[in-house]
Order: structure tokens, then C-alpha cells, then sequence
């Protein structure tokens, strides 16, 4: 491998670290999770089990925040990606 593309490779490094520590804040934070997803990942106590509550109650949300979140990034690096010369 030569110098500049020693060089190429970090600086692709370095571009998808920024992107992705980007796109975890905004799929964590911003437009990757919903209100509806942040109460309804919580899994249920042992009480609400007792009671009948399914203990996969939360798993649906969480499911859907995880699809969120990396459609999110995979649209970020996509982005850059076409934008960049990578």
C-alpha cells in the first residue's frame, strides 16, 4: 500500500467515524425514535408478569426504534458516501 493511499484510508476513516457519530445522535435522539418508542421499550416489572402482562411487551418498540436507527445511519453514510470521493 502506498503513502497516499495509506493516507485515503484514513481520511475514509475518519469521514464515516464523523458520520456515523453524527447519525447516532440524531437516530438516538432526533428523528430516529419516537416518544411512543421511548415508553414502550421498557420491559415490564415482575409484578406486571405476575399479572399476565406478556414479558416481551416492550420488544415491538424496541424493534422499531433498531429499524429507525439504522435506516438513519445507512442514509447518512449513503449521503456522504455519494458526495464524497471515498
Amino acid at each position: 500500500m502506498t503513502f497516499i493511499e495509506q493516507i485515503a484510508t484514513l481520511a475514509t476513516f475518519g469521514a464515516v467515524w464523523a458520520v456515523l457519530s453524527v447519525g447516532h445522535n440524531l437516530a438516538d435522539h432526533v428523528i430516529g425514535q419516537t416518544d411512543q418508542q421511548t415508553e414502550g421499550k421498557a420491559a415490564p416489572s415482575t409484578a406486571e408478569v405476575a399479572d399476565g402482562v406478556s414479558p416481551g411487551q416492550g420488544w415491538g418498540a424496541c424493534l422499531g426504534h433498531v429499524a429507525q436507527y439504522h435506516l438513519v445511519m445507512a442514509v447518512m453514510l449513503a449521503l456522504v458516501w455519494a458526495v464524497l470521493p471515498l
